[in-house]
């Protein structure tokens, strides 16, 4: 669609909605273009137009939103941003002045040390069925309400698909457009506490399945719920440190600030208190003021080590709430109290791990940049930067921005591995080992070893065996996790083929074994190198 055609749209649609029965007659037109066009069946249009129209039909109707500013959101790459539309802002950071860059090294041989699990997107479907085909109609197959594979053919996308009985969803999972049966994450969990004696667990979000176009607020209630229990079943006495991924608000993406609770469809407060209630089996009550606010925390795990949980959704291009006045501006003040903290933490020499689902190079740019300030400025203080989201593994990194030591990087991210197999992934989860509790320790990540489960090997055996996939320090031949040992290792990407096609197969946790040509190695390079929003400047 050009800019043009999308503005015409625009103003078409907004005359529309200020008629009589407008409204009706939008959602009529969305729910035929959805289902003519071929982009999903009747059913999933229909329910998907219903999910979504309050917020759309809000930003649509009731702002005084023009076509220019709407295309520009929706068609960035295409469409000029109008003059003060989404401007830039500024969150001071600091008044103290930065202290001299401090290098983080390994810790002396026997020193303690603390082992956590990280896992993240469990996507865990409750409604997953083995034995129900994987090619169905939806965007998500697999279910109690999908046929047999030996029922017939099926219509997808205006093509008959011939179904086989190897379209049978397996027991453990499956590689296509299916989320996680409970068997497989009571599996992991299972293998987690019976074998790796862990000191606590970081989540980093995405709870409910794929089935965005039919969720209410009762069933992402019932689906954390469920989660909470099961993380009590299996490790009753391990404290579990959790950030909130955009799957869990219904409809999905939608974070409003409390500014707009008033308006229809907007009052989110039953998820914030949902959040509040699951995490306060682990976090102390004082520290949980922000939850409510806006699902951000901070708290102490050990003394001199800090988890910050951030809520990265308030940062999002997806969600339209964010084109309401000033809202994308700081919403709840998040950054501004983030910039605290880490000030707070410089000063009584702790080390911060930091949590949240979004990887920020999907932000909006102004709080990308904010954000990335305030992570130059207390690069000493940071110990990492944990994301969710993408369902696989990456290793961003991000470079100093004095162009005076424009080589040194300041601050690592690690992405991932996700949970789910949507799609085409095998399933996994992570154990870190970290600096341990001692006098003067940094609590610097020494080793990530991730692990995987081979869905199609499981599925054929019947039962799940977990397998050690790699470990950073044995398999990439770096010393630590710190900043400057990963920027070392991706420079060896660039020189090294052999170890840059293992990282590549790791990417999808050993489902893609293929390799990665020079335009795909040009293009993965570059994301690890880009952890800004709309700056590749280090590719």
């Amino acid at each position: 669609m050009t800019c043009t055609l999308c503005k015409a749209g625009v103003d078409v649609i907004q005359k529309l909605l200020h008629s009589n029965g407008g409204e009706d007659v939008i959602t009529a037109i969305a729910v035929e273009v959805c289902e003519l066009g071929n982009i999903e069946d009747r059913r999933v249009c229909k329910l998907a137009v219903e999910e979504f129209k309050q917020e759309v039909f809000y930003v649509l109707f009731l702002l005084n939103i023009i076509p220019s500013q709407l295309c520009y959101w929706l068609l960035k790459n295409q469409c000029r941003k109008p003059a003060d539309f989404l401007p830039n802002w500024v969150v001071t950071s600091s008044t103290t002045p930065q202290p001299p860059y401090k290098p983080r090294t390994n810790p002396a041989s026997g020193t303690p040390t603390l082992k956590f699990l990280f896992f993240t997107d469990m996507h865990m479907d409750v409604r997953y069925a083995p034995g129900r085909t994987a090619k169905c109609r939806e965007p998500l197959c697999c279910r109690d309400n999908d046929a047999l594979p030996d029922q017939g053919d099926v219509i997808m996308n205006a093509v008959l698909v011939k179904k086989q009985k190897s379209d049978a969803a397996g027991m453990w999972g499956d590689y296509r457009h299916c989320d996680m049966p409970q068997n497989t994450v009571e599996s992991m969990m299972s293998q987690v506490a019976n074998n790796d004696g862990i000191d606590f667990i970081i989540f980093t979000g995405d709870i409910p399945a794929h089935n965005v176009w039919n969720q209410t607020k009762e069933d992402q209630i019932d689906k954390l719920q469920r989660w909470t229990d099961l993380l009590k079943k299996h490790f009753p006495t391990t404290p579990v440190y959790a950030a909130v991924g955009n799957h869990e608000s219904a409809p999905v993406n939608s974070y409003p600030p409390h500014s707009i609770f008033d308006q229809p469809g907007a009052d989110t407060q039953w998820l914030l208190d949902t959040l509040y209630d699951s995490w306060s089996n682990w976090i102390p009550e004082e520290d949980m003021g922000f939850v409510k606010q806006g699902a951000f925390y901070t708290t102490l795990i050990r003394p001199g080590l800090r988890v910050v949980s951030l809520n990265t959704n308030y940062c999002s291009d997806d969600s339209w709430w964010l084109l309401v006045g000033t809202n994308a501006v700081d919403p709840e003040g998040q950054l501004k109290w983030f910039a605290g903290v880490m000030q707070a933490a410089e000063d009584n020499d702790e080390n911060v791990l930091i949590i949240s689902h979004r990887p920020t190079d999907g932000c909006m740019k102004p709080w990308s940049d904010n954000y990335y300030e305030i992570i130059n400025r207390y690069q000493n203080t940071i110990i990492a930067q944990l994301f969710g989201h993408a369902h696989t593994l990456k290793i961003p990194i991000l470079k100093y921005n004095d162009i005076t030591q424009e080589d040194r990087v300041s601050a690592i991210g690690l992405i991932g591995p996700g949970f789910t197999t949507y799609s085409n992934l095998n399933s996994g989860y992570r154990i870190y080992t970290m600096e341990g509790e001692y006098e003067g320790s940094r609590y610097s990540l020494l080793d990530g070893e991730s692990y995987y489960l081979n869905i199609t090997d499981a599925n054929m055996r019947g039962e799940a065996t977990w397998q050690r996939e790699y470990s950073f320090v044995d398999d990439y031949d770096v010393i630590n996790l710190t900043p400057p040992e990963l920027k070392k290792l991706v420079d060896r990407f660039d020189s090294d083929e052999q170890l840059f096609q293992s990282y590549h197969n790791h990417i999808t946790k050993m489902e893609d074994l293929s390799d990665c040509d020079v335009t795909c190695k040009q293009s993965t390079l570059c994301d690890i190198k880009t952890f800004r929003a709309d700056d590749n400047s280090f590719c």
